[in-house]
């Protein structure tokens, strides 16, 4: 049995530790520019409500499981909606609903404030979480990207 709720401030060595655990030293280049910086804002002493959009599954043993998102901006020709920055589940402890249950969670706190759009970025080899979004109602965007390597 598990349970979902916001993330407090005392999650975050939590969500790192988990997240270590499951990636190594093996980090993005945003890590530190949208993972991180969410982190430490939740880790504020001053902090008085949890940051929109974030929350944690638990259960006997501890954290079981993130999901990290912000609200997304129009910028890039985007309607506005949620951007999922980061999401995991302890590898034992998935195909439990575990992640599906932390989607619908941020999907009730959108529509509470009118929000109609839920993103996710991927890279093209990501295919296990292309098809986990898939199986909560996620379909491929419309929209392109570019790269350039130097």
């Amino acid at each position: 049995m598990f349970e979902i709720r916001q993330i407090r401030q005392d999650d975050a060595s939590a969500v790192r530790t988990l997240d270590a655990s499951i990636q190594g030293d093996d980090r993005s280049a945003t890590w530190d520019t949208y993972v991180e910086r969410l982190l430490s804002i939740i880790e504020l002493d001053w902090l008085q409500y949890p940051p929109w959009g974030c929350f944690v599954a638990e259960d006997e043993s501890g954290l079981v499981g993130f999901l990290l998102s912000e609200r997304q901006t129009t910028a890039y020709g985007l309607p506005p909606g949620v951007r999922i920055v980061a999401m995991a589940v302890e590898p034992s402890k998935r195909r439990r609903g575990i992640g599906s249950q932390l989607i619908e969670a941020l999907e009730v706190q959108a529509r509470k404030e009118g929000i109609e759009q839920i993103y996710s970025v991927l890279l093209a080899e990501d295919e296990r979480d292309s098809r986990f979004l898939e199986t909560t109602g996620f379909n491929a965007s419309d929209l392109k990207i570019y790269a350039k390597r130097l």
